[in-house]
């Protein structure tokens, strides 16, 4: 096939991505009503390492990382605004088990903006560290961002992703890359696999399980970043630039409406 020579720019991969974006919070929120069968959760799952993948690349040929970061944080604090609406709209902050309000999933359920932020600082203090600039402020830097990081969407999965995309990144090493971000997933499969033997999920079969554990899917962005060809792509223009900024949080509110409405 022609693009297996082409290769893929950023730009499509960003674009096959927010399609599966949307294909995965449809699951989440309507899949059930929709009648769409469990395998569809796998589908989704390389979409936050692919965004992670083009963050990397991102920094490293911004010409203001000051910027891009400001830009990500302003995409979160649009994003969280709508999530408090939705949550007090829905009591979605309230704890299931408990009954009780968790004020922190005032954050959520869904802000990759954050994630995305705290990985930008936690590449910036990185590389300061690594280029022996100013490395006290950079070590607080990497710690503190990568604590938040942890504690944000998907992050605790995203983190060692990261910390590989930017490294192999600086140090163009792709198929090491590649093999770390293979092995990465592998664990997450038997991580998924040991819980499930555990018999602990109530679960009544492994593929249940898996569908709902489904991290270690995130191996499917390995085949796109073997087809990056290193091209931005796309046209360059600035509706292109920050279309991602607007369809995300969009996409959520709409759903969210559907999802009230069903």
């Amino acid at each position: 096939m022609d693009f297996l020579k082409k290769g893929l720019t950023g730009y499509q991969i960003k674009l096959l991505a927010m399609i599966f974006m949307l294909e995965d919070h449809l699951n989440i929120y309507l899949g059930e009503a929709l009648h769409w069968p469990a395998w569809v959760s796998f589908l989704g799952r390389f979409v936050a390492p692919a965004f992670v993948f083009l963050l990397v690349e991102g920094y490293f040929h911004t010409r203001n990382k000051r910027l891009y970061l400001e830009r990500l944080l302003l995409g979160a604090l649009i994003t969280g605004v709508g999530n408090i609406v939705y949550n007090l709209l829905t009591k979605a902050y309230i704890d299931p088990i408990t009954h009780t309000p968790d004020y922190f999933l005032f954050l959520g359920p869904h802000n990759i903006f954050l994630t995305l932020a705290m990985q930008l600082l936690v590449m910036w203090s990185l590389d300061n560290i690594l280029q022996k600039k100013k490395v006290g402020l950079s070590v607080l830097g990497f710690i503190s961002s990568s604590l938040l990081m942890l504690m944000f969407e998907g992050g605790i999965y995203l983190y060692p992703l990261a910390l590989i995309f930017f490294l192999g990144r600086k140090y163009h090493q792709k198929k090491p890359m590649l093999i770390a971000v293979t092995v990465w997933c592998l664990f997450l499969l038997g991580k998924a696999i040991l819980n499930y033997q555990s018999g602990m999920t109530g679960s009544s079969s492994l593929y249940e399980y898996l569908t709902f554990d489904s991290e270690f899917m995130m191996i499917a962005v390995v085949p796109l970043i073997w087809l990056y060809n290193g091209q931005r792509g796309g046209e360059g223009t600035k509706a292109e630039k920050y279309f991602f900024y607007y369809f995300y949080p969009i996409h959520l509110w709409l759903i969210y409406l559907a999802k009230a409405f069903i």
